[in-house]
């Protein structure tokens, strides 16, 4: 959902400090209740859903850094960085999983292959990513990370004071990010490690979009394209790093060399998917000029 930025009770535009305060306590507590979840059960969903939470505050610190002090951001950003490493290895193993089962419906690759085999051993790599975090979160240090979290969070001298309006320091900071986005799309750089940096960045951008952007019809179908883009670029990377893993599994070649034919295969569609969502991406910056969009923020300042 998007978000206005906010308007206090006299119509003054809210400073950078209030509104920073106010998005990081919701963040927060949304992060809390998604944690509480996953405390109850290590599902996919679950999982996934915590990981993305941590991306989308450490997002935000990063965006707006010099609005908060050094120290205090470190010690944050050093809980949110461990926070999504644990959390890691089961997302990697859930995607691994998933990719594989997707394959194995293909009717083109035979079952006598290995590839039931390989299903297993992404099946019981899982399992391990499981029991290990469900260790982790049984342990007191996990609890002690969550607590330093949560004051870190609350931390009064997190934030520094400023009195700039948010609404305009916010269209600066997402001018630059569309500018320099702008720049890596228009390049056509189609390497796996350049189409997952650009792919950071398409994230980043989106979640600070869907955070401090105000409500406009514009902006609603950037961030609809953004969230696109994203998706065909988070599944290359996922195909693309399955085809690297399963080049350890040297016993079920057979079934590495089909489904790598399938990754192939499905990698073509998606390079053709991620240039179309570009292209419209590029188009929609073009009809609504950077001019534009900073009018759209500063309006409330006004």
């Amino acid at each position: 959902m998007i978000r206005r930025v906010s308007m206090n009770l006299s119509g003054r535009e809210v400073t950078v400090s209030v509104a920073l305060g106010q998005y990081i306590r919701q963040m927060q507590r949304s992060l809390d209740r998604k944690l509480d979840t996953l405390s109850h059960g290590v599902t996919p969903a679950a999982v996934h859903a915590c990981r993305t939470q941590t991306r989308r505050l450490r997002a935000l610190l990063r965006a707006f850094r010099h609005a908060f002090n050094s120290a205090a951001l470190a010690r944050y950003e050093k809980i949110l960085r461990q926070l999504t490493l644990d959390l890691g290895s089961v997302r990697n193993a859930d995607v691994e999983q998933q990719l594989i089962s997707r394959v194995a419906e293909d009717q083109c690759i035979p079952k006598e292959d290995g590839l039931s085999e390989l299903g297993a051993i992404a099946g019981h790599a899982r399992s391990r990513a499981v029991r290990g975090l469900k260790a982790k979160m049984l342990d007191e240090a996990w609890l002690r990370r969550l607590e330093r979290l949560r004051r870190a969070s609350s931390n009064p001298k997190l934030i520094v004071e400023l009195q700039l309006p948010m609404a305009l320091l916010t269209a600066r900071i997402l001018r630059r990010r569309r500018r320099r986005l702008r720049r890596q799309l228009r390049a056509h750089r189609r390497s796996p490690r350049a189409l997952h940096k650009l792919r950071l960045k398409v994230k980043i951008l989106r979640y600070l979009l869907e955070r401090c952007a105000p409500n406009d019809a514009a902006v609603r179908k950037e961030i609809k394209e953004l969230r696109l883009l994203q998706d065909r670029l988070g599944e290359f990377h996922d195909e693309w790093s399955l085809e690297r893993r399963l080049t350890r599994h040297r016993r079920y070649l057979r079934a590495n060399i089909d489904i790598c034919a399938s990754l192939r295969d499905s990698r073509d569609e998606l390079l053709r998917s991620i240039e179309k969502h570009q292209i419209g991406l590029l188009r929609i910056w073009k009809k609504t000029p950077l001019e534009r969009i900073r009018e759209l923020h500063t309006v409330a300042a006004a």
